[in-house]
């Protein structure tokens, strides 16, 4: 809660008691004009959330008794009951909210470039398979974030209208529960000019029904260091994207009815999971982890992905010489990284595409085929701390480690959203699903991860990653 948002919510408190103790009418006048001088400073300097309606309600409830001589517990003992049960669920309500969904403060990049960030629309001549539409093709928004060169420029809202509004629809919400995000600050600025230098190109994939862009917490951190950040959104597979002419497509629930969570899968799912944790030996925990590694829904997910990262790269060369980009990419070193869904996409990219030189997996099982072969670059794979009964997949996806390197960290007490904003957003760890780990000290480790990693094959820089454990406890890594 902020300052005046935790005043309030005790000032609230302090005045039902003092409405109830005190009898003087010309204090009760001084009350009022303070409950309404508060509310106006709150209004001004922090802003209305709808987080704070109860006890703004509660407020106004007070300033009325106040202002027509009432005392709030006056009346037979069920009146009684009844006004306290209601001033608690306010006061409980009133504070709960606040505190749940806060207004949260982002990290503060430490890298020497201020951050930029414009959208491309990428169109592809590639069939869209989400759609009925036999005609329907492939059509991506990519959101660029860049080492910028600060004039007069805003820094950019929060979450753009289509993830805020798609956000909200996929738990039933009305489209205007998360403009209260337009009170946090990003570090990110509306379209400035890149600064005057050649960068390395990363292309992230976010994670299935997510927010594609709600990453801040590490993307805004990575730019700062010297990289271009290609944020691509999978259209009717995150939780929406926004297009130019405003429109908004949602993850497409036919599709996900159809194809992902059908009963077939659901089983699929469910005995691999016992088959792994039944497993008397390691053949046994293989051959289980070989079957939903291979036909589970989320390879043929991630075999699309790639394609939508390989339409990316398709684009540098044409990026790099006539939009804003234009002789700013290092198209000879790309990285990729993904988190959950997509960062199984970028393992399965590392095998699709030569012109990759480095991928990292951020928490998600490596769907596909991987198991049966090796990866070919420099692959870094970051695990949360999943708990038994998870079955540890990856362990075999990955057996055969890469031609080139291969390194396995784990976050201690983090959880699977410990990687997204989430953590930030909601402020419960048993809500969250980010573990018990602090949100910026798993933010740390994993921006200090994933840079020395690009840093080493995209910049030629000589990072130990296996010495990065002694500055922080809470990871592991080993190196194949």
């Amino acid at each position: 809660m902020r300052y005046f948002e935790i005043f309030l919510l005790i000032f609230s408190l302090a005045s039902i008691f003092y409405i109830t103790l005190v009898k003087n009418s010309i204090h009760k006048k001084v009350e009022i004009v303070l409950i309404l001088s508060l509310l106006t400073i709150h209004f001004l300097f922090e802003g209305y959330r709808w987080q704070m309606l109860p006890i703004y309600i509660l407020l106004c409830i007070i300033a009325f008794c106040f202002y027509k001589e009432y005392s709030i517990f006056n009346g037979s003992w069920l009146k009684k009951s009844f006004t306290i049960i209601g001033v608690s669920i306010l006061l409980i309500v009133g504070y709960i909210l606040p505190t749940v969904l806060p207004i949260f403060e982002l990290p503060k990049p430490t890298g020497k470039y201020k951050i930029g960030s414009q959208y491309i629309h990428l169109k592809t001549d590639r069939k869209e398979t989400i759609t009925s539409n036999p005609d329907d093709k492939r059509e991506l928004m990519i959101k660029v974030w860049y080492p910028a060169s600060i004039e007069n420029e805003n820094k950019e809202p929060y979450l753009n209208e289509g993830d805020r509004i798609s956000f909200a629809a996929k738990y039933g919400l009305p489209k205007s529960t998360f403009k209260y995000l337009n009170h946090i600050k990003t570090n990110t600025y509306l379209k400035p000019k890149i600064a005057n230098e050649k960068f390395p190109v990363l292309i992230f994939s976010h994670g299935s029904y997510s927010k594609a862009s709600g990453y801040y917490a590490i993307i805004e951190e990575i730019v700062s260091r010297g990289y271009i950040v290609l944020n691509i959104n999978h259209t009717y597979e995150s939780t929406g994207t926004l297009f130019p002419d405003g429109s908004i497509k949602l993850y497409n629930q036919e599709y996900d009815k159809k194809y992902v969570s059908t009963q077939k899968m659901a089983e699929m799912a469910w005995k691999s999971q016992q088959d792994y944790n039944n497993a008397k030996n390691d053949e046994e925990q293989l051959l289980a982890s070989e079957n939903i590694l291979k036909n589970y829904i989320a390879a043929d997910i991630s075999k699309r992905w790639s394609k939508d990262i390989i339409s990316v790269i398709d684009e540098l060369q044409n990026w790099n010489q006539n939009t804003f980009l234009a002789n700013h990419l290092d198209i000879s070193k790309i990285g990729v990284f993904g988190h959950s869904q997509g960062a199984s996409a970028v393992g399965q990219a590392t095998l699709d595409d030569y012109r990759i030189s480095a991928g990292i997996n951020l928490d998600g099982v490596q769907w596909g085929n991987i198991i049966d072969t090796k990866l070919t670059k420099p692959f870094l794979y970051i695990s949360s701390d999943w708990k038994s009964p998870h079955p540890n997949f990856n362990k075999y996806a990955y057996q055969k480690g890469s031609t080139s390197v291969f390194y396995d960290a784990k976050i201690i007490n983090s959880g699977h959203a410990s990687f997204m904003d989430i953590p930030l957003m909601i402020n419960i760890p048993k809500l969250n699903e980010a573990g018990t780990i602090a949100p910026s000290e798993a933010y740390k480790i994993i921006n200090e991860v994933v840079l020395s990693f690009f840093d080493n094959y995209l910049k030629n820089k000589e990072n130990n990653l296996l010495k990065i454990p002694n500055k922080h406890k809470s990871l592991k890594i080993t190196k194949k």
